[in-house]
């Protein structure tokens, strides 16, 4: 097999050979691709964005709460919390409200309504309740504050929308730029090129392609966060190829799973009712990874985060993320109860937990500020947050304090030039070797960091500014910056509370992981060994960030979803109530009320 793919790989470089005697890749570069580069990237990345945050739709209202004839409360999601507190969703503003009354939920074509343990109870057409079904034209009364539940506009979104750019354009422009960046580093590399990598190189260009048109066949939303993650994609392939050659099968093998872990998820996540049965299985599952980890985990580079199946290698912790968000956004019953929060607090805790034996204190920070991001978002105690984050910092110095391993990192940081050819040796390398590549970089496979040990993973964001430039470094930064910002941009039009919880903690995920990447390699955070999402070499981390991309699209409500699913029927019957329900003059015809 290696020697098929060797020659065929041979074939496709010949084709290419001509090319070298013409145009020397020196001057090929200086004249051409030195500047073209960044320029395209930069085209790339704005087409991108803007076409994502040009879309503007109102947000559709599921239902009202009167209070009067005159005065409605729009309910704009799935789950809706009704308190005093401003983090509420309806904010009641009077004294004899809880801070966290009620929760009034929608699902399965029917809504119901919890009572959060409140001062005052819930009642529901003067029966006192805890939880119970609410129909339309019901009346409920919150320690005596009344209302009437009554459907909404039911308007729907629009098939067709306008895009400022077209995403079949930027696709081209995505191609050009990776075409030329392949080009560039066969030219550099020369007789140095390995055959294989530049044919598992086009078949990812293949497999992009393909998967883009099945793609926009499907649905044109949200194409531009696929377009942005294939672009850090073939910037982790054009690193690999120059620092690790022997890994871009794999690396392209991990791009092809990762593909398919995003749209199972992506299938998962439009139905809910599945999400909160699978929760289950990903804890249990969670939990054995986590223990077969502590048993017969390897260690490298320190960490005891490996498990080794021969010819597979991975790290379980990667996998445990996903659970971890979704586990995390999931609701059962009812919404932001002590007890589903103190559920996932203890699922937190075993996770970071089992990552200080593992003596991965990096995938320890992320677990915990994802934890922090999605307990807020649940409970918006600040008390009770700020308790967490005491303890954390308490079991941390404990852990910096017995741990030799971490307290040696601990100990070159902010001095790594005083111990450059010890504990700094990494950092220190990494910033000569950026500050090497300026704005423009030194072309693909012509950087000396390469050469240092977990170039293309730890420090790979100095090889990105050495080969690249710090324009596309920075570029590359500002989209995983984007994927973590997506979700805030767009919360406002979530359905459901499942939607942005999940997009935040994965928001979160990328966002702490990218920042102990690239502070670290620069000395201004401890050196933890993490990866950058989507461009440094390692398959669990692609699979994962691939993965992890699911929640962050589904986060808009502007996500179609598909007509057979039980939610479009569930809007049917919605519809055909309201016929039965009002006059022709828009009255409701049990009390007579104008909606």
């Amino acid at each position: 097999m290696d020697i098929f793919l060797a020659e065929a790989g041979q074939r496709v470089t010949d084709l290419f050979s001509g090319w070298l005697i013409l145009f020397p890749p020196a001057e090929i570069y200086t004249l051409f691709l030195r500047w073209a580069f960044p320029a395209l990237a930069v085209v790339i990345v704005f087409r991108s964005v803007v076409s994502l945050l040009s879309h503007r739709k109102q947000s559709r209202i599921w239902a009202y709460l009167c209070v009067d004839q005159s005065e409605r409360i729009p309910l704009m999601h799935w789950e809706n919390s009704i308190g005093r507190s401003k983090l509420s969703d309806v904010v009641l503003s009077l004294p004899f409200i809880s801070r966290s009354h009620a929760v009034l939920s929608y699902g399965k074509g029917r809504w119901s309504i919890s009572d959060l343990g409140s001062k005052g109870g819930v009642e529901v057409n003067g029966v006192k309740v805890r939880k119970s079904e609410v129909k339309m034209g019901d009346r409920l009364s919150l320690a005596g504050a009344e209302f009437v539940l009554l459907p909404g506009e039911g308007q729907k979104e629009p098939e067709i929308f306008s895009q400022p750019y077209s995403f079949r354009g930027t696709f081209f422009i995505l191609l050009l730029f990776q075409f030329l960046g392949g080009l560039q580093l066969l030219f550099s590399l020369g007789a140095e090129r390995d055959e294989k990598s530049v044919l598992a190189y086009l078949l990812f260009l293949a497999m992009e392609t393909a998967y883009f048109l099945l793609a926009s066949k499907i649905s044109r939303r949200h194409l531009e966060l696929l377009l942005l993650a294939f672009f850090l994609c073939g910037m982790d392939l054009l690193l690999v190829a120059s620092a690790a050659p022997g890994f871009m099968y794999k690396q392209m093998l991990a791009i092809f799973m990762g593909l398919c872990a995003f749209t199972v998820l992506d299938l998962i996540l439009r139905n809910l009712e599945l999400v909160q049965k699978l929760r289950y299985f990903l804890i249990g599952s969670s939990l054995v990874l986590m223990l077969l980890n502590l048993i017969l985990g390897q260690a490298r580079n320190g960490a005891k985060n490996w498990i080794d199946l021969g010819p597979i290698t991975f790290q379980p912790m990667e996998f445990v993320k996903i659970a971890f968000v979704l586990a995390g956004a999931a609701t059962l019953d009812r919404l932001l109860t002590t007890r589903s929060l103190t559920a996932f607090i203890a699922f937190s805790g075993t996770c970071v937990g089992a990552l200080v034996l593992m003596r991965d204190l990096g995938t320890a920070v992320i677990f915990f500020g994802a934890f922090l991001v999605i307990a807020f978002m649940r409970s918006g105690d600040v008390r009770t947050i700020a308790l967490i984050c005491a303890g954390a910092v308490l079991g941390a110095i404990a852990v910096i304090s017995f741990r030799p391993y971490i307290a040696a990192r601990f100990a070159v940081y902010r001095h790594v030039w005083e111990f450059a050819d010890a504990g700094g040796y990494q950092q220190t390398r990494t910033m000569t070797a950026a500050a090497s590549g300026g704005l423009l970089g030194v072309g693909g496979g012509n950087g000396f960091l390469i050469n240092v040990p977990a170039s293309d993973t730890d420090l790979v964001f100095g090889v990105l500014c050495e080969e690249w430039g710090l324009l596309i470094a920075l570029l590359a930064v500002g989209i995983i910056l984007f994927f973590a910002l997506f979700p805030i941009l767009m919360m406002s039009r979530c359905r459901s509370s499942f939607y942005a919880i999940s997009a935040c903690g994965a928001a979160a995920i990328y966002l702490i992981q990218s920042s102990l990447n690239v502070f670290g390699s620069f000395d201004l955070l401890p050196l933890t060994g993490v990866t950058l999402p989507f461009v440094s070499d390692g398959g669990s981390s692609m699979v994962v960030c691939w993965g992890l991309l699911a929640f962050i699209r589904s986060v808009d409500e502007r996500l179609r979803p598909d007509p057979n699913r039980q939610e479009d029927e569930e809007e049917d019957e919605f519809e055909e109530w309201e016929e039965e329900s009002f006059d022709e003059k828009g009255f409701f015809k049990e009390n007579g009320w104008d909606i």
